[in-house]
């Protein structure tokens, strides 16, 4: 199922529409109050169904944190499973949102720190447009459960045609591991290549893609 994003998300965001490709059974969510609602409404269901009212709390602590991250960060979109068989439920969501670089400046130095400090790579040597890096979130010690939910991020940059690379969309997707739980180095692999085959099949809907880095620079060898 492909999606694109509405010319609202231009206006506010700076963000020209784009076409993406979304699994069978995948869905896009706008991050809005009313849609979080209801998604903690439909998890709570679950949660209680199962027996299990302290995940039904976790999730509804980590919502809210999520939301308050995601107003810091002009997130625009979410996109994730819904309807699916509980077998074929992957811990991953992704998000998409808009990112400016400070005033009079462009976002080649970060992009390249990216390369130098984070192994940040292209999603493919064909695809010179898309920067990707991961990165691991783990448990403080001492942390509450809920706050020491670890998993794996995937960062992805785009920069906005045009914008002499001021201006750039990102997808970062979000691979949740439960506390104490341990998901093997293939399943998570798995998950990543999942997640890159979805933003290789990003375009602009009327723009050509431009290079992540200046045509001079050559990141990765930096």
């Amino acid at each position: 199922m492909s999606e694109m994003n509405d010319l609202g998300i231009e206006f506010r965001y700076g963000i020209p529409p784009f076409r993406f490709i979304l699994p069978p059974g995948w869905v896009q969510h706008r991050p809005t109050n009313a849609g979080q609602q209801e998604d903690v409404r439909k998890a709570s269901a679950i949660f209680m169904q199962a027996g299990r009212p302290d995940l039904d709390a976790g999730f509804r602590t980590m919502m809210a944190q999520a939301g308050q991250g995601m107003r810091r960060t002009k997130v625009f979109a979410i996109y994730r499973q819904e309807d699916v068989p509980l077998e074929e439920l992957l811990p991953l969501s992704i998000t998409a949102s808009a990112l400016d670089a400070p005033d009079g400046e462009n976002l080649d130095a970060w992009v390249t720190d990216a390369f130098r400090i984070r192994g940040a790579v292209f999603l493919d040597e064909n695809l010179k447009h898309i920067v990707r890096w991961t990165s691991e979130a783990k448990r403080p010690d001492g942390a509450a459960p809920i706050t020491g939910v670890g998993g794996r991020t995937v960062t992805y940059i785009i920069p906005v045609p045009g914008t002499m690379r001021r201006k750039a969309l990102v997808f970062t997707s979000t691979i949740v591991i439960p506390d104490g739980e341990v998901i093997s180095e293939d399943v998570l692999g798995g998950i990543e290549l999942l997640s890159d085959a979805m933003v290789s099949t990003f375009a602009w809907e009327q723009l050509a893609e431009e290079p992540a880095v200046a045509v001079t620079t050559d990141a990765s060898n930096g």
